[in-house]
Formats: C-alpha cells, structure tokens, sequence
C-alpha cells in the first residue's frame, strides 16, 4: 500500500516538473523572441542609416554633377545658346525666326541645332530632382521645350515652302512633275509637284527612300503638291493630354511607393500603443491622396475646388510634424525628414509637366471611344510622318527675258480634301438624297523606320487636331510584308501619322541574370519576349553593342544616365519598362510592392560584388515572399550551375534553402548550417568573403544609383514569368 502512494506522489511531482520545464521554456522562448526583434530593429536602423547617406552621397554627387555640366556648358564656346537661360534662348528663338536665310541645307542645320537644345533640355528637366528646381523654374523650362518644337517647325516648313516656290525649275523631263528629296540625320522630306496634270495619273515612288504614295484621281488634275515629311522624333504626342498623364504616372510611381514604405517603417520603429495609433490614423489622409485617382471626375472637381495643392499635403506635413515631435531620437527624426522631402518631390512632380486637366480611369465601357490609342497600351515608334496636299505657289513666268515672281507671304496653304465642291454637289440618280458621296481615299506604303524595332507588325494611327489624340479610324485595307518590313494602308484624307506598337510586346520576361563584373560595374541581362537585352551599368548606363548591326546602332555602346536609357529604350521600341497599371495588360506575378522596392536597393548595394537570378519558384511562393538565386561573384567570369543557391525572402527575415533550382518540387526547408538574417543586405554581407565585403563597402553611389533605377523601372521580381 505505501508503495502505491509513494508511486503516485511521484507521478504528481514529475507533472509539476514539467509545468515548471514547459513554463521556463516559454520564457526563455520569448525572451529570445524579444531579442531578436530588437536585433532586427536595429538592423533595419542601421540599413536606414545607410541608406539615407547613400541618398546624401547621391545628392551631392548630383549637385556636384550638375556644376560641371554647367560649367561644360559655359566652356563649349561654339556658339549656341545656354537653353536654361531665358535671356539667351529667347534672343536665339527670336533670331531665328527673322532669319531671311533660304539655303536648304543651312535651315536643316539650324534644325539639329534645336534638337541639340531640347535634348540638353529634357536632360535638364528629367534629371534634376523636382525639390532642387525653383518655383516656376520647370515651367519656364517647358514653355521653353515648346517654343523650340513650333521653331523647329517651322523650319521645315518654311524649307518645303522654298522648293515649292522654284518648283518649275526642279521639274523632271521623263514625269513632266517635280519630285525633290532632301535629307537630313533626323529627317526626309520627299516633295511631288502636279505639272503634267494627267488625269491617268496614280501615284509616286520614292524608290531609293521606300515611300509611295497614291494620288486621288479628283486630284489628278489639280495645281497640289503632295509632302511626305518624315521626323525620327515626336513632337506630335507631347501635345496628347492622355500622353502627359500617362508620362506623370510613370514618373511618379515609384515616388508614391516609398512614401508609403516610409510611413510604415516608422510607425514600426514608434511602436506601439496610442501613439501607434496617432500615427495609423494620420495615415488616412496619405492614402486617400494617393489613390484620388480613382474617384469619379465630379468627385475630382469638387475635390480640386476645395484644396489648392499645398493645402491637399497639409494633413500629410501635419502628421509628420507630431510624428517628429512625440519622437525622441535622432534616426527618427531623419526617417520623417526624409518622408517629408519625398512627399514634397510628389507635389512639386506635378510642375515638370504641363498644366493638364486629368481625367478619371473609371470611365464606363459605354464612353470608351476603341479608336484612341491608349498610350497605356500602346507607344508611337519610329517619328512622325507629314502627309499634306498643298497648294501650289505662285510659280516664275518668263517674259522677254524678265523673271516674273508673283509674292505672297502666305506661307504653305493646305488643299481641301476632300475638295468643298465634292460636299455641294447634287446626288446622283443612284444616291438618295442627303446622302454624300465618298471621295477616293489616299494611300501610303513605307518601310518601317530604321531606327526603332518592331517585333510585331505595327498598327497606324493619325492625329486628331481637334481632339488633340491618336486615332486609328479613318484607316483600312491595311497590308504587312513581313520580310521585307512593307506596310501599306489607305487613309480617308491626308493627314499626319504615326505607327504603334503595344508597350508590352516584350512582356513578361522569361528570365534575368544581375552579374558583376569588376569593382562598381554590372550587367543586367533581361530574356525578354523577343528578344535579349543587355545593360551595362557604371556611374553612367549603356546598351550593349550586339555583334550584328541593328536598329538600334544609334543608341548602343553609348554612356548615359538611366534616366535618359530609359526613355530612349521605349522610344526606340525596346521597352522593357513596365508602366503604373501593367497588371491590367500582362501576366505578372503579384508580390507587396513595399518588399520588392527594398530588395531592389539591397540588391544595388550589394551588386558590385553579388551575382542574382531569376528563379522559377518564385511565380509559385506567397506575394510576401520573394524567391531568387544568388551567389558571389568577383571575377566576371562565367558562374557555374552549382554555384547558385536558393534564398527566400520574406519582410521579417531571409535565408537560404536547402532545395536548388533544379529540384522537382518547392521546398521551404531551410539549409544546413544557415543563420537568419532582417534583410537580403545582411544577408549577402554575412555570406560574402572578405574580398567581397570590402568591394560591397567600396560600391559607389552613383553606380548605386544606377543599378537601382534600372531594377525599379524593369520590376524584374514581378514581371518574370516562366513559359511553359
């Protein structure tokens, strides 16, 4: 009997040691939680800390940048105006439309010129940070940008006008009609005068300059001449209000990202509690100015006549301010500075374009006009193309031996087409009554521009003067030569056009590879749809040079800033930028963009030393979680398979599994012998060598700020997707 209750007290002194083992466990489990997650605080301080010096680095460089071009610029002595002097360029515009010149060539020479400026110009405008330029300063720029696209203009006018005008003296023996080329590096212009007056007569073409027109017969006998004037540029779209909204979003998204990712990292590092909740409800106001867009128009209106632009950003400023105030340290006094200036940059955007009045994206189906071009889906490649009938000038008569020229300061007159006269004509017994008769259309037929690829066959549009738009009506019995790159299309009047290309023929990718290849210099190879890109990536940017010459021979192998790669990239057809809404366009794979835009600045920071992949799996994984492969890389040398590992991502910790690439099946078991780390940063700086630890602390800011511009714009971690 008592050895019966000696055996159950110990039963009941073995249970209460295991309470007490199971409580003592959880202690030391949370206590070690608590550390870690005062570790990882730390490290994202520190990471902060890092960052805001890179962007202070980054600043001064660019200031320092700035001043040199400046000085460049005042040391060029040839000549040209300083653009971003009002005094100089508006004396040069001035001069230049009292210019009494009439040579040809000297007038297309004055037209590089002002390309020359605007480039300069834009270059100015796109990188400069908006919180640097001046009060009124962008929009002096701008007007600036437009004077000098009407000059330009008018400098190829006034050169068809000069061979309209000696048009009898240009006329050819075999065809009894005047055609004239004249070139240029950014433009041809193809001019056919009716003398012959042939009422069989059908069309023209261009033979060594691949443009055939066909001429209405209603015009056939006629005093008209026909323009081809073909630009390499654009200055057509500038004037489309869905074009400025369009370059407004996509300048501005990733501004409107890290404001939000800042927000939320400090109401992390301010904790918990009601001052967590100030802050949470301080929030508010931010989203609703960020997501304002999707309001209705009456919503819009009634919004805008309530609040000028300062005042919408006033609760935002307001919120920072107590945010700062209740805040007792220093880094998180930097971290709302920081927020501050960013949000500040977002409302001074709105001044490096023109003033426009947007509209809502929430347009029912019922309003969608299908023949404007979307710029969201599609981008204008290859110029512009003029295609007017005009009137013939006054031509030289010759009277015993005098010269006679009747003057007239008109200018280029446009001829009516269809003609006036065609509308008031009775009908024909076989039309009814007010019903008008069609006039024969216009045709075209080209090879595609030489300067910008197309991976597709591309689709015309004409400008709509009254509407200010692209539009694709008024277009048929449209034909492709693929081979040979021949299009051909009929138009219902002469007008000007443009050819189009979907912006996301090149998307998703299918693969990438991030690879260094020495100290501050990377290349980023993107497996698009179509095609293979290259960039190299220092200081400056550059697209590879390709070993077979192609379209793109004027924009390879030179240095650049990402900023102006980029653009020229998607105005020469080779877009591997995705825009704002491209999930509405294009598979992609949906992941937090607070996560990929950090580990795009992590991946800059550790590029000069750290070779990444796409990874397969990572289409597969949660939208929190980001898969990629990595691995060191110092010599620039060909990365052998089994080099690469697996890592995941997630916002609260990264590490490395152990399944590879190649496995058959995801796996979220982790590797041997592996630490947990905040972020990929520490992460690649634990694994690295101590060779590649001191090129990662070595890594220049300018070649930082390079590599993370061009991973943000291509959004590699979303927009690779594998094809089966």
């Amino acid at each position: 009997m008592s050895s019966i209750m000696s055996s159950a007290k110990g039963q009941r002194l073995t249970r209460s040691e295991e309470k007490l083992l199971r409580q003592e466990e959880e202690r030391k489990r949370l206590e070690e939680e608590e550390i870690r997650l005062a570790a990882e605080r730390v490290e994202r301080e520190r990471l902060e800390k890092l960052r805001l010096e890179e962007e202070e680095r980054a600043r001064i460089a660019a200031a320092v940048s700035m001043l040199s071009l400046r000085w460049q610029r005042y040391m060029r002595c040839d000549g040209t105006p300083d653009p971003t002097i009002p005094q100089e360029i508006n004396t040069f515009i001035n001069l230049s439309k009292e210019n009494p010149n009439t040579d040809i060539k000297t007038l297309l020479e004055g037209g590089r010129v002002i390309l020359q400026l605007l480039d300069e110009l834009e270059m100015v405008l796109r990188d400069t940070p908006p919180d640097e330029l001046l009060e009124g300063i962008s929009d002096q720029y701008q007007q600036t940008i437009w004077d000098l696209q009407e000059l330009l203009s008018n400098i190829n006018d006034k050169a068809t006008d000069i061979l309209l005008k000696k048009a009898i003296d240009l006329v050819d023996i075999e065809t009894g009609n005047m055609q004239e080329v004249v070139t240029d590096e950014n433009v041809t212009l193809c001019l056919w005068a009716n003398f012959n007056k042939n009422p069989r007569f059908k069309g023209y073409a261009f033979v060594n300059y691949h443009l055939e027109f066909e001429l209405p017969k209603p015009l056939a006998m006629s005093d008209i001449a026909v323009r081809i004037l073909h630009t390499d540029y654009d200055h057509i779209s500038c004037h489309s209000h869905a074009f400025n909204a369009h370059q407004r979003a996509f300048k501005t998204k990733l501004v409107a990202v890290e404001i939000r990712q800042d927000i939320h990292e400090d109401m992390e590092v301010q904790g918990e509690g009601e001052e967590y909740q100030t802050i949470e409800d301080q929030k508010i106001p931010e989203e609703q100015k960020i997501h304002e867009g999707q309001k209705t128009p009456e919503e819009q209106q009634a919004l805008e006549s309530k609040q000028s632009p300062d005042e919408e950003i006033k609760p935002i400023r307001l919120a920072r301010s107590r945010s700062a105030i209740s805040s007792g340290s220093k880094e998180e006094m930097e971290l709302r500075s920081r927020s501050s200036s960013r949000e500040r940059v977002v409302e001074d955007f709105d001044a490096k374009l023109p003033s426009i009045e947007l509209v809502s994206e929430k347009v029912s189906l019922e309003t969608i006009d299908m023949s404007i071009v979307d710029f969201n889906q599609y981008t204008p490649l290859g110029g512009v193309y003029y295609f007017d009938i005009l009137k013939l000038p006054p031509q030289p008569k010759f009277v015993k031996g005098w010269r006679i020229v009747q003057l007239k300061d008109t200018g280029l007159m446009s001829a009516p087409y269809p003609p006036e006269s065609n509308k008031e004509d009775s009908p024909t017994p076989d039309e009814k009554e007010g019903e008008s008769r069609n006039a024969p259309p216009t045709g075209i037929t080209l090879k595609l521009p030489s300067k910008a690829l197309f991976f597709e066959q591309p689709k015309p549009a004409r400008w709509d003067q009254t509407g200010k738009q692209w539009r694709t009506d008024g277009i048929h019995s449209i034909t492709f030569e693929p081979e040979e790159q021949i299009l051909s299309f009929k138009m219902d009047t002469f007008n000007i056009f443009t050819l189009i290309q979907r912006y996301y023929v090149n998307m998703p990718f299918q693969s990438w590879i991030l690879k260094p290849v020495a100290e501050n210099e990377a290349i980023l190879t993107v497996h698009a749809a179509f095609t293979k890109v290259e960039i190299r990536m220092k200081d400056l940017c550059q697209l590879c040079p390709v070993p077979v010459e192609d379209n793109l021979s004027h924009l390879r192998g030179k240095w650049m800033t990402a900023s102006t790669l980029i653009v020229s990239m998607i105005n020469a057809g080779l877009n591997i930028f995705p825009g704002t809404d491209s999930e509405n366009y294009v598979k992609i794979n949906e992941k937090n963009k607070m996560v990929t835009q950090n580990i795009y600045m992590e991946m800059a920071l550790v590029s000069s030393a750290i070779a990444f992949r796409s990874s397969n799996w990572n289409m597969y994984s949660e939208p929190e979680e980001i898969l990629l492969q990595a691995c060191e890389s110092l010599t620039g040398e060909m990365i052998p398979e089994d080099d690469w590992s697996l890592y995941m991502l997630r916002p609260e910790r990264c590490h490395q599994l152990k399944m590879k690439e190649s496995s058959e099946e995801l796996s979220n078991e982790i590797a041997e012998n592996t630490d947990f780390y905040s972020n990929l940063y520490h992460m690649m700086r634990g694994l690295a060598s101590d060779a590649a630890k001191e090129r990662i602390l070595n890594t220049d800011h300018l070649f930082l700020g390079s590599v993370q511009e061009i991973l943000e714009a291509t959004k590699l971690l979303t927009h690779t997707v594998q094809v089966n």
